[in-house]
């Protein structure tokens, strides 16, 4: 199974890829750099795709913009999301839990390594 990061920031899917290789996680991991092509990615993988982490902050189609997305198609709408954002507010929280109830989890940025690998391996098939 495969882990999908959707993040406009090349850096922070660079760090997050190395994160859960230095865990030894050995699952395949996609990398999308904004909405758009996440939800496309997730469209097309979706049977394969085990975890989404998600930024909220990206051009094109925002994070929430993804989560409705996926709230709308049923075969996807099963597939673990995690928020990975620096919008770490409790009504960013709120608005995220509500367009997506089915939101697996909320990181906010900065996080320590050992708090995304707990979240992550959760999830992994």
């Amino acid at each position: 199974m495969k882990i999908l990061i959707v993040d406009d920031s090349a850096l922070d899917r660079k760090l997050l890829t190395r994160i859960l290789q230095k865990a030894q996680i050995q699952n395949e991991i996609l990398q999308a750099e904004d909405g758009e092509q996440g939800l496309h990615m997730l469209a097309t993988n979706f049977k394969d795709i085990c975890v989404v982490l998600l930024d909220w902050q990206m051009p094109k189609m925002n994070g929430i913009e993804v989560l409705e997305g996926i709230a709308k198609v049923p075969a996807v709408a099963d597939v673990p999301v995690i928020m990975v954002t620096a919008s770490g507010t409790d009504e960013n929280k709120k608005l995220a839990y509500s367009v997506n109830p089915k939101l697996a989890g909320y990181i906010v940025k900065p996080y320590k390594p050992e708090q995304m690998v707990e979240v992550v391996k959760r999830f992994l098939k």
